[in-house]
């Protein structure tokens, strides 16, 4: 198969080399990257080798040989001499950045320069997707959406979200979207949001931007877990129309770079069923107890009425474990869920090693 070729280009040539030798031990069979700190050395490789993928740091955005470059290329682009195998050039965005950018670099994608590689690369592949560009099949790895329901509104549903999240994040990319009303994070984790799940949701859906930097813009991560906020308004997720709830977790599943997409519903919003169709797999949570066996049958009913065979494989009933709430906040919170019964019900269902069994 066809390796994807990037070149990583930073006058920081620590930089670039760090970034250069992470793609390569990560993606090796499937990438080949070569990293550049002087234009010269570059242009003369890109002379000899057209690239897949160019990533322009500090050094190379104010280079009139490179504007050039990257001019020629959108032209051959435009006039489809070479159509989808053209350069996606990509322009690393950093805050000490103080090169002055003219039209020809501003008109670029762009991405943030100091996060994680991981994310990085997962940005970069938004991107080469939004352009059109097809992603070999050998790339695009496993995608997976799974759902955790409670009918009878179990509080400990979220918990185990989020700890059956943190054990995933151990071994795949996860992004955890809470499709509850009143989620409680605000108070459970005493942090304030800027943007929550209805402003990535009007970016994704309105099509300004790429998935990836749509939820960039508001992600926050806590234990290892990356999540999307929950709304703050939780009235309004009942008024957003099924085709724009089936449209944004396709969107996330396809285009946002993460392997797997973790959704923790609350009400039954529009299309409810066919975003449970959508999951690989759904996690139905009661607490132990007589009260939540009415709630489970009357959903069991639903579900069986929908006359979808294949939903109902997809259903897993679970009994969560006793939990003892505690008083912490913050990241305490997180740290109680994760060390104690929840942690270790959701790692052996995980079958992730830890925890204190």
């Amino acid at each position: 198969m066809r390796k994807i070729l990037i070149a990583v280009c930073d006058g920081d040539g620590s930089y670039g080399e760090k970034l250069g030798e992470w793609i390569s031990l990560q993606k090796g069979d499937k990438m080949q990257c070569v990293s550049f700190s002087s234009p010269e050395c570059f242009l003369e490789h890109l002379s000899r080798q057209r690239q897949d993928i160019v990533l322009l740091g500090q050094g190379f955005l104010s280079d009139a040989r490179i504007c050039k470059e990257i001019s020629r290329v959108k032209e051959e682009k435009e006039g489809q001499m070479h159509g989808t195998d053209s350069v996606l050039w990509i322009r690393l965005r950093g805050m000490e950045d103080r090169e002055r950018l003219n039209d020809v670099i501003r008109g670029i994608p762009s991405v943030d320069k100091y996060q994680p590689a991981s994310r990085i690369l997962r940005e970069v592949f938004s991107v080469y997707q939004d352009q059109g560009k097809e992603m070999p099949e050998q790339m695009e790895g496993k995608k997976e959406v799974i759902g955790v329901y409670s009918p009878g509104h179990s509080i400990w549903q979220t918990p185990f979200s989020l700890t059956f999240a943190q054990t995933l994040v151990q071994k795949e990319k996860v992004l955890y979207v809470n499709l509850k009303e009143c989620a409680g994070f605000k108070g459970w984790f005493q942090q304030k949001y800027e943007k929550d799940l209805l402003d990535v949701m009007y970016l994704c859906l309105d099509g300004g931007g790429n998935v990836s930097n749509c939820i960039s813009s508001a992600l926050y991560t806590i234990e290892g877990i990356d999540y999307i906020p929950p709304a703050e308004d939780g009235g309004c997720l009942g008024e957003v129309s099924a085709q724009d709830y089936l449209k944004f977790v396709e969107l996330l599943r396809e285009r946002s770079g993460y392997e797997v997409i973790v959704l923790d519903f609350g009400m039954m919003v529009p299309g409810f069923f066919r975003l449970l169709g959508m999951c690989s797999k759904v996690y139905i949570v009661t607490e132990p107890g007589e009260l939540q066996a009415a709630p489970l049958q009357q959903f069991q009913q639903m579900a069986s009425r929908q006359g979808e065979e294949e939903l109902q494989k997809k259903l897993i009933y679970l009994t969560l474990p006793v939990v003892t709430a505690g008083s912490c906040r913050g990241t305490g919170k997180m740290q109680q869920w994760l060390w104690g019964a929840m942690g270790d019900f959701s790692r052996r269902l995980a079958g992730v090693q830890g925890g204190t069994d």
